[in-house]
């Protein structure tokens, strides 16, 4: 459950009370900590730059009540979501970061959207001694971060522990492997995942860390390893700070290998709340969060640093790309997010654009990359780069209907697990919305039914030919994450657009400007049979 507070003043409070139990628990305890330690916490942020000047308020706050050592640490995906990342390739958001000031980061997934290259020097402004990951290496085994983060609260030692999910590499493949199949970085696999984990744990307690805590971008679902596996696969740690599924938990304990209860959290996404791990005299640590909307003030140096970049980006961000006449969505009518499971008007119009402005027979783009809403009203620059944020090239390909099949049954697998018991979404990024094709995909069949493709001389859609080969838009993105089905499309054209130029372009020069009443719906393209 979440715990939920109403101000900032009543969070000095809860750390006071907290002090006093603490107190009343270690009478005989020796060795015990002057002050307690706090850890403020955030993952997925997604540039939501706001929440790093409430999360350094917090962390200001709490160092002039004096009532315990503070600390800020990020789990990762911090570069990837918002115009403050896509204008800079992360820039400004390592300018806030380091105005913030972190102990310890562990990189997100995301970090590798511009290319591992970007992602060492955006980190090496922060200070490399400050960022771990256990298992990111070049080709010849070389690590690339340290694999623990050793920082010193009053006397007392905590050491930050990173790992990254091995998914990346199959998620952002480019920044890994070269087209022609070399391998540049890697991470290693699920097994020495656990290995290299519990070896850090261990080297931190011999250099006298008197805490472990791990930073993972993992996830607690819908991977082979997840944030829950590894702690029960270890020993020797006292919290795990996750990241990657953009879940809300406050504190999932977790028995490890040796039986022991460990603390698993988690904020949400975009600064929906900042994680707080508290480490009283006693020893015993705990875990909760801090909705954002209650802390009630901005730390005035970050808060300077927003409004100078909201000053540079302004002229861009506010340039005015046309206008909407409905709202277009990610999602459902139930206020869920429906566009990595289902069709929604704003995945119908980003795919649309990316078949127009790669004129191509059909094409499609993956749920996870579309990230937020146009309201009804006028659309801006900044407004496009936010729903699409990752500037993913796309690249015209050749493929057979028998391998679209294959490519949709992928994007739709995770469909059979939404209503299994282990809190399961069933929704994946690489969920297919469609563009001059439609399908039909049965759940209790886990079977693609029906694959249609567009007749843009009749307006009808057509049954695709198993064998005939037609011209397809994707992204670079997808051209990876579905390598094992597309590895043998030729490839027409390469870096034709990115994907929120198309956007814009197809809204300026083929809808004059004005997106209609057409789409005021999903226009039926995908069929989900429950």
């Amino acid at each position: 459950m979440i715990m939920k507070t109403v101000s900032t003043n009543s969070l000095l409070r809860t750390i006071g009370l907290m002090m006093g139990i603490s107190m009343a628990w270690s009478i005989m305890a020796c060795n015990r900590q002057d002050k307690p330690i706090v850890i403020l916490h955030d993952n997925d942020s997604h540039c939501e730059v706001a929440g790093f000047a409430k999360m350094a308020y917090l962390r200001d706050a709490i160092q002039a009540s004096d009532t315990a050592y503070v600390g800020v640490v990020s789990s990762g995906d911090l570069f990837q979501g918002g115009i403050e990342g896509t204008l800079t390739h992360g820039q400004q958001i390592v300018d806030i970061m380091r105005c913030v000031g972190y102990d310890a980061v562990e990189p997100g997934n995301h970090e590798f959207d511009y290319g591992t290259p970007r992602m060492l020097e955006l980190f090496s402004q922060l200070g490399n001694e400050k960022v771990s990951c256990v298992n990111l290496s070049d080709r010849s085994g070389k690590f690339l971060f340290p694999n623990y983060v050793m920082h010193r609260y009053g006397r007392t030692k905590v050491a930050y522990v990173g790992v990254l999910t091995p998914t990346t590499m199959r998620d952002e493949k480019s920044a890994f492997i070269t087209n022609d199949g070399d391998t540049l970085y890697r991470l290693q696999t699920d097994e020495e995942v656990v290995r290299l984990t519990q070896e850090q744990v261990n080297s931190a307690r011999r250099a006298g860390a008197k805490y472990v805590i791990l930073l993972t971008h993992i996830g607690e679902t819908d991977v082979p390893l997840t944030s829950v596996d590894l702690i029960q696969k270890t020993y020797g740690v006292d919290a795990v700070l996750d990241g990657h599924t953009h879940s809300e938990i406050a504190q999932r304990m977790v028995k490890n290998l040796k039986g022991i209860d460990v603390p698993l959290t988690q904020t949400g996404t975009k600064f929906m709340n900042v994680g707080v791990v508290y480490i009283g005299r006693d020893g015993r640590v705990r875990t909760y969060l801090k909705p954002s909307g209650e802390i009630a003030g901005s730390s005035k140096s970050v808060q300077a640093v927003l409004d100078s970049i909201d000053v540079v980006n302004a002229p861009i961000k506010n340039q005015p790309v046309g206008r909407t006449e409905v709202r277009l969505t990610i999602m459902g009518d139930n206020g869920q997010r429906l566009v990595r499971k289902g069709e929604t008007n704003g995945g119908n119009l980003a795919a649309d654009a990316a078949r127009w402005a790669c004129g191509a027979q059909m094409a499609f783009v993956n749920g996870g990359g579309i990230r937020n809403d146009y309201p009804i009203g006028e659309i801006t620059f900044g407004q496009v780069i936010n729903v699409q944020p990752f500037s993913n090239d796309y690249h015209v390909i050749e493929i057979t209907g028998r391998q679209l099949e294959q490519v949709v049954a992928f994007g739709c697998s995770a469909l059979k697990t939404e209503n299994l018991a282990e809190n399961k979404k069933g929704e994946l990024g690489d969920f297919v919305q469609p563009s001059g094709f439609r399908y039909t995909f049965s759940v209790p069949e886990d079977k693609v039914l029906s694959l249609e493709v567009l007749n843009e001389t009749t307006g009808q859609y057509e049954p695709i030919q198993p064998d005939k080969t037609y011209t397809m838009a994707v992204s670079q993105y997808s051209l990876g994450s579905y390598n094992d089905v597309m590895k043998n499309c030729n490839v027409l054209r390469y870096n034709v657009c990115v994907d929120n130029t198309a956007t814009i372009r197809y809204i300026q020069e083929r809808l004059g400007g004005v997106v209609g009443q057409e789409y005021a719906r999903p226009q039926g393209r995908i069929t989900i049979i429950r």
